[in-house]
């Protein structure tokens, strides 16, 4: 979503810069850091290698010595996570207005009071769902905006219909944060494999390819051309998060038809609606998500039914509307 702003902000004709942390990068190698400095460099220039960042954005590196500089003066300048970034923007970075980007309750890496602490900055918080805004705003004493992720459905959208997908196909995300769900999403696989030994299974991300049966395609760094493809080539979509902000990647199927089977977590409600667009079950609830998956192989009326009314449902969280809140917000063309 950082990456998204960025270039719809540029093609406002803003001036964009995205400022990468490295601090840690290549730490475990014990260069010397005047060549962790080049290598930073060199890979700030190339990455993210997975999504089409605008090249008007600019990229800096702060292991660059004059990384500030290069930053020059400033408007707005957003902090995008808790445990890193918050800091930068809150005690580093100069700039009229300083905002808070907040995409999830961060707590996997620090204490829950670590990251209520950052809510209670001052910083002007933005957040991506009603939940979150609930509980920013209790603690922060003060009230955040709210500006629903958005897709562009122009790109992930419906190319292949279902009744022209293979039967018996899972594609999900892997992720190695536990509140991602990936070690119930493997105990769903496994049972529906034994009960479909045809079962084909598509999974994307950007960490080194786990130790898979032949039956899991994994596909590191996908490009976003590419998971638009895994979704469209998939009849479900499986989610067995714990908890997360929002849930982007169930969305995004969604928009592009796979039928999704997600645990109830917070951020799924803000756009799946039980036997609507989506068949949810309680978090950790194994048999509950295998039972879904099974409902979806087996009735082709409820796969169409899911499929025509996920896609109509993505089409309500336009960029248009998002942008226009987030100028607002940042009192951009006003």
């Amino acid at each position: 979503m950082v990456f998204e702003y960025a270039n719809r902000l540029v093609n406002e004709g803003c001036d964009v810069y995205i400022l990468f942390l490295n601090g840690e990068t290549f730490q475990k190698y014990h260069l010397p850091l005047f060549i962790r400095r080049i290598l930073c460099n060199i890979f700030t220039k190339i990455e993210p290698r997975w999504f089409n960042l605008d090249r008007r954005v600019k990229k800096v590196s702060n292991l660059d010595y004059n990384y500030k500089n290069k930053l020059g003066k400033l408007n707005a300048v957003i902090a995008t996570s808790a445990e890193k970034t918050v800091k930068e923007v809150y005690s580093n970075l100069n700039a009229e207005k300083k905002y808070y980007f907040i995409q999830g309750y961060e707590d996997w890496n620090v204490s829950k009071e670590f990251v209520n602490n950052t809510f209670k900055l001052g910083l002007n918080n933005i957040v991506i769902s009603k939940w979150l805004k609930e509980k920013v705003d209790s603690i922060s004493g003060k009230p955040s905006v709210l500006i629903p992720n958005a897709l562009d459905t122009e790109i992930y959208k419906k190319k292949i219909a279902m009744s022209k997908r293979e039967s018996h196909t899972i594609a999900l995300l892997y992720h190695e944060e536990k509140n991602k769900g990936l070690a119930n999403a493997f105990k769903v696989l496994k049972v529906i494999k034994e009960k479909y030994p045809d079962l084909k299974v598509k999974m994307f991300g950007q960490f080194p390819e786990p130790n898979l049966p032949k039956w899991i395609k994994y596909y590191r760094n996908a490009s976003q051309a590419e998971t638009v493809n895994i979704y469209n080539s998939s009849q479900v979509f499986l989610c067995s998060t714990i908890e997360e902000g929002f849930g982007l990647t169930g969305f995004e199927a969604m928009a592009c038809g796979s039928c999704l089977v997600s645990t109830n977590y917070k951020g799924v409600r803000e756009y799946a609606i039980d036997g609507y667009n989506a068949l949810l079950s309680p978090v950790g609830d194994i048999k509950g998500q295998v039972d879904n998956v099974v409902r979806i192989f087996e009735d082709p009326l409820l796969r169409e039914k899911l499929s025509i009314n996920g896609v109509n449902s993505a089409k309500e969280h336009s960029w248009s509307e998002a942008m226009k809140r987030f100028n607002k917000v940042l009192c951009i063309n006003q």
